[in-house]
C-alpha cells in the first residue's frame, strides 16, 4: 500500500505561494544608498571623537612630559641651594641669639642705672630731720628703716615719696616708735623702672 502525505505538500505549496507574492515581480530600486548614508553619518562622528580624544591625550601626555621635566630640573635646583640655605638658618639662630644677648645687655645697662637714679630721688625727697639707717630690697619691694626727731617730718617724707609716682608705688607707712629723743620708723614701697 503506497501512502502519500498531501498535508506535507500543501503547506510547501502555501509557503511556496505566498513566498512567491511577496517576492519583487521586477527588478526594485536598492535601498543600500539610502542605508550607506546612514551609516555615514555616525561613523564620521565617531572618528572625528576619536582624532579630538587623541589629539586631547597626546596634548596631555605632552603636559605632564614638561612638567616632569620642570619638577626634575627645578628639584635638582633646590638640591643645590641647600647648603645657602643651612648658611641662612645659622645666620638666622645666631642673630636670634646675638637679639637676645642685646637685650639682656640692655637691661642690665638700665638696672645698673636704676640705683643711682634711685638714690638720687629718695635724697631729693628726704626732709631735714630725717636719718636713714638701713635700706633694703628684695626684688622691686624697698624697705627704708630710718629715724626722725617729729612725725611731721616722717609724713612729710612718705608724702615726698607717694608724690613721686613714675618711681614709688604703694608706700606704706605702718608707724613709729620712740626711742629716747628719736622716733624709729620704717616704710616700705614698690620700686618702679620707668628706664
Amino acid at each position: 500500500m503506497v501512502k502519500i502525505n498531501l498535508g506535507r505538500d500543501l503547506l510547501a505549496q502555501a509557503f511556496h505561494k505566498k513566498t512567491i507574492k511577496d517576492a519583487p515581480a521586477g527588478p526594485k530600486p536598492d535601498k543600500q544608498p539610502e542605508q550607506k548614508t546612514s551609516l555615514l553619518i555616525p561613523m564620521v562622528l565617531f572618528l572625528l571623537f576619536v582624532a579630538f580624544a587623541g589629539l586631547y591625550y597626546h596634548w596631555l601626555n605632552g603636559n605632564i612630559k614638561r612638567e616632569t621635566a620642570r619638577n626634575t630640573a627645578l628639584t635638582t635646583e633646590k638640591k643645590s641651594y641647600e647648603p645657602y640655605l643651612e648658611l641662612e638658618q645659622q645666620y638666622r639662630d645666631l642673630k636670634e641669639a646675638l637679639e637676645k644677648k642685646e637685650e639682656v645687655l640692655n637691661k642690665l645697662r638700665k638696672q645698673q642705672q636704676l640705683p643711682v637714679y634711685f638714690l638720687q630721688e629718695l635724697g631729693n625727697s628726704i626732709p631735714e630731720n630725717v636719718w636713714l639707717l638701713k635700706i633694703s630690697s628684695n626684688g622691686a619691694k624697698i624697705e627704708i628703716r630710718a629715724e626722725s626727731l617729729t612725725e611731721d617730718a616722717i609724713y612729710q617724707f612718705r608724702d615726698n615719696l607717694a608724690i613721686k609716682t613714675q618711681w614709688f608705688k604703694n608706700v606704706d607707712y605702718p608707724g613709729a616708735t620712740r626711742v629716747d629723743k628719736l622716733l624709729e620708723f620704717s616704710l616700705t614701697f614698690d620700686l618702679i623702672n620707668p628706664l
